[in-house]
């Protein structure tokens, strides 16, 4: 498959006093796994999983007082949740987000308040610098009027840019970058993300059951946005640019959500030693011995926080649950 589509964020909540229930009926993961964490987003308490947050217990006289369970999966919360959860029939539906979809469309209990659709573009039918000329060109047909192009620098070089299309501050948003240099890695891949809130956010789960996600990803694009040639006076009979086109048509013909690597935070963490510390390693053991890292390491557990012994815990706990 040329393009890949899959959710990237999705926050909801349920009309529900019972935190572990909700996570056992909605995510299909065993509570045990989430640790306890502070109060957020208006809640006074959370639990937590390896990017799935779980919070609970609405403040008096908050907006959120009696607001029930709030979910919420960052990209990789996602991505832990398609892999760790035990959620019923996923074979015959295609998957854990399909299932949960259903449980999600149509509940009066239930409110979803954000869904991010990241459609990923590994043929090359996006260029960076294309998209961004059209973008400073206007050379978009779309009802949203709010465009932004922001330049990442390294230095004095350019590193990169994020062209968003729509106000933060709407309920639907769309944004295009290069995944492939955010992430450091070489080859085409070229992310274009739909970030739906409110109404925008409940119509696609709603409308997503028995659909594929591609098939309605590619029909809200064309709704919402298109690059075109200027090859009339009228912007609504104006070409769409073929490679718009095509990838839209691509995404068009991508029925399954894609399941990506978990990353935890601890493998962040680790990269960081390998990559910025490990020659400052070498050298100590070169010079002092091993025994000395050794000695580091045991000083060093005794200074973690609260908040690295929770990732330590949550890290063993997400190993138990993909071993066990």
């Amino acid at each position: 498959m040329k393009c890949e589509v899959l959710v990237d964020w999705l926050t909801f909540s349920v009309k529900s006093e019972n935190v572990n229930q909700v996570i056992e009926e909605y995510l299909g993961m065993s509570s045990d796994l989430f640790q306890d964490g502070p109060g957020l987003l208006g809640y006074e308490k959370s639990k937590s999983f390896n990017n799935i947050v779980v919070c609970y217990e609405g403040r008096e006289n908050d907006y959120f007082h009696n607001m029930g369970v709030c979910v919420s999966m960052t990209g990789n919360g996602c991505r832990t949740f398609e892999t760790m959860s035990k959620l019923p029939d996923q074979d015959a539906m295609g998957g854990a987000f399909p299932v949960l979809f259903g449980k999600l469309a149509g509940n009066p209990l239930v409110n979803v308040s954000r869904i991010d659709i990241a459609c990923d573009d590994h043929e090359g039918y996006l260029d960076m610098e294309q998209v961004v000329q059209k973008t400073m060109d206007n050379d978009i047909n779309s009802r949203m009027t709010k465009r932004q192009v922001v330049v990442s620098l390294d230095g004095t070089q350019q590193d990169g840019s994020t062209v968003y299309i729509g106000s933060p501050s709407s309920d639907f948003r769309l944004r295009i970058y290069d995944k492939a240099l955010e992430q450091g890695q070489s080859g085409q891949w070229v992310r274009v993300e739909m970030v739906m809130r409110g109404n925008n956010a409940t119509g696609f789960v709603d409308q997503v059951i028995g659909v594929p996600v591609g098939t309605l990803a590619a029909k809200v694009l064309n709704d919402k946005f298109s690059f075109i040639e200027k090859d009339d006076s009228n912007i609504s009979r104006c070409s769409v640019c073929s490679w718009w086109a095509n990838f839209v048509d691509d995404v068009e013909s991508v029925c399954l959500f894609s399941r990506k690597v978990i990353q935890h935070a601890i493998e962040h963490v680790a990269k960081w030693v390998n990559d910025q510390v490990g020659p400052s390693l070498a050298m100590i053991s070169a010079s002092l011995g091993l025994d000395h890292i050794i000695e580091i390491i045991h000083k060093g557990r005794k200074r973690l926080t609260g908040k690295q012994e929770c990732l330590v815990n949550d890290y063993q706990a997400a190993l138990a649950a993909l071993h066990g």
